[in-house]
């Protein structure tokens, strides 16, 4: 999407490479997040895309190259210190608790945030009284954001699928993230489902001011709501641009879009 204005780069890949054993997962992949930006990843089954994602939250340490996340290298930083630092994450299944309520799993997004502990709480001190009104009204304004005002007190487990994944993306906000990264989030989701969590996405970006690592195999959806694509094929990037200029890429026609631009 045009006339959106890259203030900084917030998230940063440089030249990564991973393997396992003899193969390849990511072969010198570079991606670069700015402020304001949707940014999408692409590319068929086994292309290396979760690989990627997996490297810039931590979960996979890659043989050579580095990530930054505003300025700083974070290359040797655990899952838990990159997401305390600002990178919230979802994943491809569905990451809440089935027998709590909405609400009760965006507030265990917060844990991560709070500040008193096990002592204050068996008193119940002021700062811990303060702390969980603190966080019961920001859970309230992200069901609010999310639209789950009437699933707020149902329990997750009874929930249809697409409103399941949007507790579970209530969650990742509830970290506060200055970066959100996102594995398939669509996928298994209904079209009217699709639509509504891209609307979301969008808020996301525009109204929240989050930028957006998205990994999505629903190539409208991509195209539409995106301002910049990277394309990954057998672990490496073959096209980076917009999602005008990477659908009109004559290696992605070839890899990924079925031979033909529809």
């Amino acid at each position: 999407m045009s006339g959106v204005a890259h203030e900084r780069t917030v998230l940063e890949a440089d030249s990564l490479s991973l393997r396992f054993g003899a193969i390849h997962a990511l072969r010198s992949v570079s991606l670069r997040v700015d402020e304001g930006q949707i940014h999408a990843v692409i590319g068929p089954n086994g292309a290396g895309k979760s690989s990627l994602l997996n490297c810039l939250s931590g979960f996979y340490r890659p043989q050579a190259g580095s990530v930054r996340f505003c300025s700083k290298d974070i290359s040797g930083l655990k899952p838990h210190r990159r997401a305390a630092l600002g990178i919230g994450r979802t994943f491809q299944g569905i990451q809440t608790y089935s027998s709590m309520t909405a609400r009760e799993n965006i507030l265990s997004g917060f844990h991560a945030r709070m500040r008193t502990g096990f002592i204050g709480g068996l008193c119940y001190w002021g700062a811990v009284r303060h702390e969980e009104e603190t966080f019961t009204a920001k859970a309230e304004a992200i069901i609010g954001f999310l639209e789950l005002e009437e699933m707020r007190h149902a329990v997750v487990g009874d929930m249809p699928y697409g409103i399941r994944k949007r507790v579970d993306l209530g969650r990742a906000l509830a970290l506060e993230p200055k970066v959100l990264i996102m594995d398939e989030p669509m996928a298994g989701m209904s079209t009217e489902e699709k639509g509504d969590l891209a609307r979301f996405i969008l808020d996301i970006r525009e109204g929240l001011k989050i930028p957006v690592v998205l990994v999505e195999h629903d190539m409208e959806v991509v195209m539409a709501i995106s301002d910049r694509v990277t394309v990954v094929d057998f672990g490496e990037v073959i096209a980076s641009g917009t999602p005008a200029e990477v659908s009109d890429n004559p290696r992605v026609i070839a890899a990924y879009l079925g031979g033909a631009k529809s």
